[in-house]
């Protein structure tokens, strides 16, 4: 019994230093609404420890940042999270911010908790993460199996935003970072390259973007890949929506269709890749902004 309570008393005495425990902040923290912007957005320096600067950017964007890409550490995340509740002028004013912390604070904190921290004491902001049932995408493999290869060892460095390589040298050949992603078009088609990419990143970072509901990934495939597709853009949500399309695989949703009937859309070209997409119910992560104010500026 006298066991039982010291371990209850030092857990106590624990848990009450960690909320005694100062939170990681700004020392000084700019933030502007910057008409110098006019419809110019994003844009930046380097990240670098100590100093974050952010121009002509939005509230939501943001958000996305420091609730989701950094929020779990010098990995980011690109999935791209949907934001609902905010006013309009939360995803149109552009603000500037130039913040410096105390010391040489990673850039993960900085962009993560520090981020949040000012948003919530500048904007107010208040708003929980839920998750809620949604129509997504499960990402399995074909018939057959995949058809494209792993990543060679050493070609590629996953990237650290902690760690950045330095900007190469004039004539110097730039580090190979991944996973990198790359598109080309043509009006009619378009080209994707994606090297040293996890099944994970390949499903929330770009097919989650390109497509009307989140894609989660099913292919028990582990390690990184490099992946090449080439399909045509019409109807694609983020090419703009809309446009004519093709019946889902077995639930009667829209698909993109190129305005050449024989073009591939994203699905067929995924299956020459040997991965398939299924129409399922799953869950789906969304920021619900219960509340937001126009920042007092200084």
């Amino acid at each position: 019994m006298i066991r039982l309570i010291a371990i209850a008393g030092l857990a106590a005495t624990l848990l009450a230093a960690q909320e005694s425990a100062p939170k990681i902040q700004f020392e000084v923290a700019s933030v502007k609404l910057d008409p110098s912007c006019a419809q110019n957005r994003g844009g930046g320096d380097m990240p670098r420890a100590g100093r974050l600067t952010q121009r002509c950017t939005t509230v939501e964007n943001l958000i996305q940042i420091a609730y989701v890409i950094l929020a779990n550490g010098a990995t980011p995340n690109m999935k791209n999270v949907e934001i609902t509740g905010a006013p309009a002028w939360a995803r149109s004013d552009l603000y500037s911010i130039n913040a410096k912390a105390e010391g040489a604070a990673l850039v993960s904190d900085m962009y993560g908790p520090m981020l949040r921290q000012l948003l919530e004491e500048r904007f107010q902001l208040k708003i929980p993460k839920e998750t809620k049932e949604a129509s997504v995408y499960n990402l399995t493999l074909a018939k057959g199996g995949a058809k494209f290869k792993p990543t060679p060892e050493g070609s590629c460095t996953p990237i650290d935003i902690n760690n950045l390589p330095a900007e190469p040298k004039p004539g110097e050949k730039p580090p190979a970072i991944c996973p990198n992603m790359r598109t080309s078009g043509n009006g009619k088609s378009m080209k994707m390259s994606a090297l040293g990419v996890t099944m994970g990143e390949l499903s929330g970072m770009m097919l989650s973007r390109f497509l009307d509901r989140p894609v989660i990934d099913h292919t028990g495939l582990s390690g990184r890949f490099d992946i090449d597709l080439e399909f045509a853009p019409e109807g694609m949500p983020m090419f703009g929506g809309g446009g004519r399309g093709v019946a889902g695989p077995g639930d009667g949703s829209n698909m993109p269709l190129s305005s050449d009937p024989t073009g591939p859309t994203i699905y067929t070209a995924l299956e020459k890749a040997g991965l398939k997409l299924e129409p399922a119910k799953g869950p789906k992560e969304v920021l619900v902004v219960d509340h937001v104010e126009r920042p007092t500026e200084n």
